[in-house]
């Protein structure tokens, strides 16, 4: 788990976790935005409008310590159960969207999930490893066991 350097135009973190479920009930709870709304929010919880086709757009808007804070993308890639990427837009990622991807892989005890997330700026690397990491956590512990 670390940051390290995107493509030109922003920085990038990238995370690793092995989750004990399929790769389908991973793909689900990044996706069903009743399983959203429990894990997509590094505290509290969230709300979560989807529409899971290619174009399609999503809003999450996390709910927590006194702040709604919404984040806005679009799918780019949708193949279920194995990939998902879309663009993240927030009140932290600067004016240009950055870029998601969810790669999953079945392992021997549930799913190998890799996260990427590219064109952050600089000062946003740091608490969105800590804030992905959370959530992540979460995913683990809420949704999946």
């Amino acid at each position: 788990m670390g940051a390290g350097a995107a493509e030109p135009g922003g920085s990038a973190v990238e995370l690793h976790r092995l989750l004990p479920a399929t790769a389908e009930e991973v793909f689900a709870a990044w996706t069903d935005p009743e399983l959203m709304a429990r894990w997509m929010s590094a505290g509290g919880h969230a709300e979560a409008e989807v529409d899971l086709r290619v174009g399609g757009r999503f809003r999450v808007t996390m709910v927590g310590q006194g702040q709604r804070i919404e984040h806005t993308g679009e799918y780019l890639e949708v193949a279920p159960p194995r990939r998902l990427s879309f663009t993240w837009t927030s009140p932290f990622t600067g004016p240009e969207p950055t870029v998601v991807t969810v790669e999953l892989s079945p392992a021997e005890n549930g799913t190998e999930l890799l996260l990427r997330h590219e064109r952050l700026p600089e000062d946003q690397v740091k608490p969105h490893t800590g804030g992905w990491g959370r959530m992540l956590d979460r995913l683990a512990e809420e949704v999946l066991t």
